[in-house]
């Protein structure tokens, strides 16, 4: 953060959240202390309470709120507007992805829209566009960068499963990076042959995006991959800002981007490491780990720039028969492991004798690699969401008050 501070100053607020989904508001609370702010900046409600709020409260520079449950969202924004003033930037946010929504909020004076979820990175490039009086512009996609504390904990597997259920459970357009150029296996682990773009894109003197699309593999509908044949001798070196530009050609092909960064960390992984919206750290419960974690941890710095650190544990070589203690682990790197991975050892490597990874022959590692896919796009695990599903969401839906069933959005 530059400018704005995220103390109070003479009593006013930097920003404040309005969020009318508890689960929403709380997931606000932590992404706020995240960045800095205090947590008590979120607030439950919509429009309606914000303009309570302002009314009685000094109006901060910038204010979120969310316009799901509004049935008339323009009227109730305009009347906030005209009690903030000029002084408030207003960012509405909510369920609906519409651009003929969003050009019609900036049309009504708004400083920008956001879509839920929000993830720590948007709601970070949100207000330093605020503090600089423009909205930040910004790549479609996002990186999630996977490396490990040391090798063997299993990066290539956290990888592999997170591109998979991207792609296949959230349907998401996601491509995976194997950075791995002397052993890399995810092409093996997804079933694909040949070269997949990566050594073509790191030697070109221009990165071609519509090169780059036709050299890559497509290893499902929704996932593409991003390697080169393993080769032991091949030369590690790689221009950082030839990653970083392959990294950014990325981004604007697919939703989500993953890299699968070895833990010996060949050029170009920290540079990717330090610029990627998502940083996962595998890890395994030894002295070893903790330490080499607890570095990594201090190389990335902390999140206050919007940039998310997930650590997992992944019990890839002691089968349940941790050398430490999780507390123990925790304590020493300073901060809670995000997702703990059971152990699938001989499971999966049976299931891979047969062909590609499937996660039919474990599927205990289904949900928690969902629950680490969900945190690493900032948006809720599922099973917190308590959102009914099917039937019962449809009745629900019907029986929502203030629900307006003339205003239509269409899917862009």
């Amino acid at each position: 953060m530059s400018d704005m501070n995220p103390t109070e100053s003479d009593g006013q607020q930097p920003l404040v959240v309005f969020s009318s989904n508890g689960i929403e508001c709380k997931a606000f609370e932590e992404n706020l202390t995240r960045l800095g702010y205090a947590s008590d900046y979120a607030l439950a409600g919509g429009v309606t309470e914000a303009i309570d709020w302002v009314k009685s409260h000094t109006v901060p520079p910038l204010l979120f709120v969310d316009i799901d449950d509004e049935a008339s969202p323009f009227e109730m924004l305009a009347e906030l507007s005209a009690i903030c003033g000029p002084v408030c930037s207003i960012v509405p946010f909510g369920s609906k992805q519409s651009v003929d929504l969003y050009r019609a909020l900036l049309a009504n004076g708004m400083f920008d829209y956001l879509a839920k979820p929000v993830p720590l990175d948007m709601l970070a490039n949100t207000i330093q566009g605020a503090e600089k009086g423009a909205r930040e512009e910004s790549l479609t996609g996002r990186t999630i960068a996977v490396t490990g504390a040391s090798g063997g904990v299993g990066v290539t597997l956290v990888s592999v499963g997170l591109a998979k259920l991207l792609s296949e459970k959230r349907h998401l357009m996601t491509s995976l990076v194997d950075f791995d150029r002397k052993n890399g296996v995810a092409a093996l682990m997804l079933g694909h042959q040949g070269e997949a773009g990566l050594a073509g894109a790191l030697n070109a003197d221009n990165i071609d995006t519509r090169l780059l699309r036709r050299s890559i593999g497509k290893a499902a509908e929704r996932l593409y991959l991003v390697a080169q044949q393993p080769d032991f001798y091949a030369e590690e070196f790689a221009d950082s800002t030839k990653v970083l530009e392959l990294g950014g050609s990325l981004c604007r092909m697919f939703n989500q981007v993953v890299w699968d960064l070895p833990a010996a960390k060949p050029h170009g992984s920290l540079d990717v490491l330090l610029h990627a919206q998502t940083r996962i750290i595998v890890t395994d419960f030894t002295v070893t780990d903790a330490r080499n974690t607890l570095r990594l941890l201090k190389e990335l710095g902390d999140e206050t720039s919007g940039q998310r650190i997930l650590l997992v544990h992944n019990d890839a070589r002691h089968a349940g028969k941790s050398v430490i203690t999780q507390k123990a682990f925790e304590d020493f790197v300073g901060r809670q492991v995000d997702v703990l991975l059971p152990h699938v050892g001989v499971k999966m490597n049976a299931s891979l004798l047969e062909g590609k990874v499937s996660f039919d022959a474990c599927p205990e590692l289904v949900t928690p690699l969902l629950k680490l896919a969900d945190l690493a796009c900032g948006r809720p695990p599922e099973a917190e969401q308590g959102k009914p599903v099917g039937i019962v969401k449809r009745i629900v839906d019907l029986l929502k008050p203030n629900k307006n069933p003339t205003l239509k959005f269409k899917r862009d």
